[in-house]
């Protein structure tokens, strides 16, 4: 008995260890990451970024591999208090940065979010979310359909 506490006990901690290790710093560097590699223009090094499960399910079935389609989606935001919606031409994109991060450890599924705020002509923010791959990589994830 004595035993399994102890290894319950190890396993907890490295499940913690594990969920942990991801600070607000690391969710900012890995979303400049991203946006250095889109404005850049490497479009499939920007699917680097997203949840493998993700990428098969939306990029790969459902847009049947159209890239610019999928990231430009994934971009989608509105502004003016919601009253217009803005699906960018990645072209057109003259900025982007991040304007605040929050990682959420109580969440089941999404571990991080992150404010982008892009300046497409209009400037405006979106809100993108992030959660731990089965292999501990910390991703971004979207919707599906």
């Amino acid at each position: 008995m004595r035993k399994l506490v102890v290894i319950i006990a190890l396993l907890s901690a490295t499940i913690c260890c594990n969920a942990q290790k991801y600070t607000t710093a690391t969710v900012k560097n890995i979303t400049n990451s991203f946006i250095a590699t889109l404005m850049q223009g490497n479009l499939q090094g920007t699917l680097n970024f997203f949840d493998p499960d993700y990428v098969a399910e939306q990029h790969d079935s459902f847009l049947e591999g159209r890239t610019e389609q999928f990231v430009s989606e994934f971009l989608a935001g509105s502004y003016k208090k919601g009253f217009y919606f803005v699906t960018p031409q990645l072209n057109r994109i003259k900025s982007m940065k991040v304007k605040k991060t929050c990682c959420n450890l109580e969440k089941d599924e999404i571990y991080a979010d992150v404010e982008i705020l892009m300046d497409y002509g209009v400037k405006y923010t979106v809100r993108l979310e992030m959660r731990i791959t089965e292999y501990g990589d910390l991703r971004f994830i979207g919707a599906v359909g």
